[in-house]
């Protein structure tokens, strides 16, 4: 990450030139002294100056300034990580002033906003109140309307119409999530398939096999997460439903996807466990609850985005094409907070507080991610 840091381009500069710093004052018109003080930070070139100084180098007033508007990956990468920290472990609202600074200092890094985007929607379910809550979802929207309104890159205009649609979710909008979504479902244009078959006409059978493979997996991981809405869809009718949910056990097994993490490869289970409540199946629902243990019980810390045996590119793809990489969107007490709390403090399963089933099962759960108040006793009020 790049800070102003002018005196040191001053001096790098002078140097490849092979000029005295008086000589460079004699040339700017200012004191062998001035120069000097340039070069040791302890003074900066009056604002007149700057276009000279950089057309005398033969730089931009920017490169001279050392200063860039743009975070490489690795930046962006860092930054996100760093705050996600900071969220777990500082007063809520000193992690958001430090968002607000830093998405103000790189306001024209679009592939930044939209990781801030990201974060903030991520840990908007820790302020305190409703109120805090709808202020970070409108400056999510404001990030978004920037982005789209800024960028000239395609896939950045998406994301950020993606993302404006889930803030204004979030604030209860659905007729505006309709309007930027379009409404519209359009017939598949097999768009997919051409791009394969162009690479093997190229005879580049092994990008066509990698592009074939990721291309597969976005579309088993969207055919789960279309099934998981569909089953909280038909929780009233228990034949559709148990055929829903079968379904996506059925995928999860097939492409081993309990070894990828992807929120709807256990949220699954939650969602059953709630419809088979609410058909007063109550063992069926417990049996759900197990599924989802038994699948966060062999999920690795710390998390990391990752692929198995049949999607063996997913994860290169993940880390050269996410702006967080392979890393995950929340830290790791939140994460392990939560998954614990959507068995243990979910209301909906309050009828099951008595069973010994569902007690053991919040005991392995508790025991397996450590917790021991793990999430309060980092997390400063």
């Amino acid at each position: 990450m790049k800070e102003l840091n002018i005196g040191r381009c001053i001096v790098q500069k002078r140097k490849e030139k092979g000029i005295t710093q008086e000589q460079l004052a004699d040339y700017i018109g200012v004191s062998k002294a001035s120069v000097s003080k340039w070069e040791s930070g302890l003074s900066y070139p009056d604002i007149l100056l700057l276009p000279e100084l950089a057309t005398y180098f033969n730089i931009s007033v920017d490169k001279l300034l050392g200063y860039s508007p743009q975070l490489t990956k690795e930046d962006i990468k860092k930054i996100y990580n760093k705050l996600s920290q900071e969220f777990a472990v500082k007063p809520f609202d000193e992690a958001i002033e430090q968002c607000d600074k830093l998405i103000k200092k790189y306001n024209s890094c679009f592939p930044f906003l939209l990781s801030m985007i990201q974060l903030l929607l991520n840990y908007s379910t820790l302020a305190k109140t409703e109120a805090i809550k709808k202020e970070i979802f409108q400056k999510c929207i404001w990030i978004s309307k920037r982005v789209k309104d800024e960028s000239e890159d395609i896939s950045y205009i998406k994301k950020a119409n993606t993302m404006e649609a889930l803030a204004e979710m979030a604030l209860g909008n659905s007729e505006e999530v309709i309007h930027l979504l379009d409404n519209k479902l359009d017939p598949y244009s097999g768009e997919d398939v051409i791009l394969i078959n162009a690479y093997r006409m190229q005879e580049q059978v092994d990008q066509a096999k990698e592009v074939n493979q990721i291309l597969l997996y976005n579309k088993v991981i969207n055919t789960l997460t279309l099934l998981n809405n569909y089953l909280s869809l038909n929780m009233m009718e228990p034949v559709l439903f148990e055929k829903i949910y079968l379904q996506g056990i059925q995928i999860i097994d097939c492409f081993k996807l309990k070894e990828i993490w992807t929120n709807d490869v256990f949220g699954i289970h939650i969602v059953a466990a709630q419809g088979y409540l609410l058909q007063e199946e109550k063992e069926k629902a417990i049996d759900a609850l197990e599924r989802y243990v038994n699948t966060i019980c062999i999920i690795k810390f710390p998390l990391s985005f990752k692929g198995n045996e049949y999607f063996t590119h997913v994860g290169k793809w993940f880390e050269d094409n996410n702006c967080i990489g392979t890393n995950t969107p929340m830290d790791e007490i939140t994460i392990k907070k939560n998954l614990i709390d959507i068995v243990a403090e979910n209301p909906t399963f309050a009828p099951l507080g008595e069973d010994e089933r569902y007690k053991l099962l919040v005991k392995k759960l508790k025991e397996k991610l450590g917790e021991k108040n793990e999430g309060n006793k980092y997390r400063k009020a």
